[in-house]
C-alpha cells in the first residue's frame, strides 16, 4: 500500500471533517447532520447503544438488530460540492492511480471475478455494471482477464470518472437510479460503496427494479467488516471509523439480513484481507495506521504465530478478515 499518499489523504479528510464541527460542542453541527432511526431495522434512537465518539461523530449500535452507524448522521445532501470537489476526494483518486495500490488490488479484484464467474448461469457474455467504480481499476482487470464480458461503470467523482474514461472504459457520471430503467445487467458490483450510503435498502431496490420477470441478476458487494480481528482490536483507532464518509458499519449478520430482506439468495458470505500489519503495530503500542513493520516487541510465541501463518489461517477460517464480501442472486 502507498502509505505516504494514504497519510496525505487522511490528513485532508481530518481537515474537512473539522469544518463540519460546531466549535461550541465539538460535535458535528446540526447544520450538516440529523438524528435518524436505525438504517436497517428502523428502530428509533432510543434503542441506540453508544459505542464511542470520534472526530465529533457519535457511533452507535442498534440494540434491536445490532447494526452499527453514526447518529446523528451527516446529511450528504447538504454537503454539496464538499463531497464532489474536496481535496480528500482528489487525493483518493491519486491514491487509486498509484502503482503500489493497483498492484495489490489487481489480485484482489481478479479473485472477485473468478468467484462471480463460478456462480454465473448465463451462457451469453455477461453484462456487468460496477457501481461507484472510482478510477475503473476493477473494470480494467475484468477487461484484461474476461475480454468477452460487457462492462460499464458509474462514478460521481469527476476526477475519477475522467481518468477511467481516459483508460478507454465506458463510465458515466451518474447514479444507478438516474440510468434508463430499461438498461439491465447480469452482474452488479458494489466495492466500497454500501458503507457510504445513508441507508442500505435503496440501492438493492434499484437493482431489483431492473430485473425483468423470469430473469435474474447477481450482486457482489464488499464492505468493511465491523467484527474483523482488525476492528475488534483497533476499535475507534481504525481509519474506517471516520463518520463523514463511512456512515454504515456491517457485520456478517446485518449484511446478510439486508440482502435477504430484499429477496436475494446469499451464495457466498466471507471475508478478505487480514490487516495483519495494522494488528501487529497495535499490539506493540505503535501507531496502527503507520508504516512501522517491526515486530521486535511481539512476544516470541506470538511472533511465531504470525510467521507460520497461524493467525492468518484463523482469520480466514472464522471470517475475521478486514472486509466482508457477499455474493447474492435475485430472481424475479
Amino acid at each position: 500500500m502507498d502509505h505516504e499518499l494514504r497519510q496525505r489523504y487522511f490528513e485532508a479528510l481530518d481537515k474537512e471533517i473539522r469544518m463540519l464541527m460546531d466549535p461550541g460542542t465539538g460535535q458535528v453541527s446540526p447544520a450538516y447532520a440529523r438524528l435518524i432511526d436505525c438504517p436497517l431495522c428502523h428502530k428509533g434512537p432510543q434503542d441506540n447503544e453508544h459505542l464511542f465518539d470520534k472526530n465529533g461523530f457519535t457511533f452507535v449500535r442498534c440494540q434491536s438488530c445490532g447494526f452499527i452507524f453514526t447518529n446523528p448522521q451527516v446529511n450528504t445532501d447538504l454537503l454539496g460540492d464538499l463531497y464532489k470537489h474536496a481535496d480528500s476526494n482528489q487525493l483518493w483518486v491519486e491514491l487509486q492511480k498509484s502503482a503500489t495500490e493497483q498492484n495489490w488490488k489487481s489480485d484482489y479484484y481478479l479473485d472477485a471475478i473468478r468467484l462471480i464467474e463460478t456462480h454465473l448461469r448465463t451462457k451469453a457474455p455477461p453484462r456487468l455494471l460496477d457501481i461507484g467504480c472510482n478510477t475503473g481499476l476493477f473494470l480494467e482487470v475484468a477487461r484484461e482477464n474476461r475480454p468477452q464480458w460487457r462492462l460499464k461503470g458509474v462514478e460521481l467523482n469527476t476526477g475519477a470518472c475522467e481518468y477511467a474514461r481516459s483508460r478507454g472504459l465506458d463510465v458515466d457520471d451518474t447514479l444507478l437510479s438516474e440510468m434508463d430503467k430499461n438498461i439491465a445487467f447480469d452482474i452488479y458490483t458494489l466495492f466500497g460503496v454500501m458503507e457510504h450510503l445513508p441507508e442500505p435498502h435503496g440501492i438493492l431496490e434499484d437493482i431489483k427494479s431492473r430485473v425483468a420477470p423470469g430473469q435474474e441478476a447477481a450482486v457482489m458487494a464488499i464492505v468493511p467488516n465491523s467484527y474483523s480481528l482488525y476492528h475488534m482490536l483497533l476499535q475507534d483507532r481504525s481509519v474506517s471509523f471516520d463518520g463523514r464518509n463511512h456512515l454504515l458499519y456491517f457485520s456478517e449478520a446485518t449484511l446478510r439480513r439486508v440482502f435477504e430482506e430484499h429477496g436475494f439468495e446469499v451464495l457466498i458470505l466471507d471475508t478478505v484481507l487480514d490487516g495483519l500489519g495494522n494488528i501487529k503495530r497495535q499490539m506493540q503500542w505503535f501507531d496502527p495506521n503507520g508504516s512501522n513493520n517491526s515486530d521486535r516487541y511481539l512476544p516470541e510465541s506470538l511472533r511465531a504465530l504470525f510467521d507460520n501463518g497461524a493467525i492468518a489461517g484463523l482469520i480466514r477460517q472464522y471470517n475475521l478478515g478486514l472486509r466482508l464480501r457477499i455474493l447474492a442472486r435475485y430472481c424475479a
